[in-house]
């Protein structure tokens, strides 16, 4: 599985989602406002139109309630994603 850095230096994965779909998952830091769990850190999901391509739709938030490492937490979610959907793990 490759992280890797966007824009804002957030880490993000990118992987295949049937014979036309992609999805993207990130880790985002929240600002206070929009901390609405109360975590500081949310799993961000959207789907992508292709791999390296913009969002396509808007994002899912999963808030995260451990103190695991950001690739740590984001490896084990998109390996989990795809073990439960029947997608090739990236």
């Amino acid at each position: 599985m490759q992280i890797q850095r966007d824009l804002k230096h957030q880490i993000y994965v990118e992987w295949q989602q049937g014979p036309h779909g992609f999805k993207r998952a990130w880790i985002r830091r929240a600002s206070p406002d929009k901390d609405w769990a109360g975590t500081r850190r949310y799993v961000n999901v959207v789907r992508v139109e292709s791999l390296g391509g913009g969002p396509a739709g808007s994002s899912t938030d999963f808030p995260i309630f451990n103190n695991l490492p950001d690739e740590q937490v984001l490896i084990a979610f998109v390996a989990a994603v795809c073990g439960v959907t029947g997608c090739q793990i990236p």
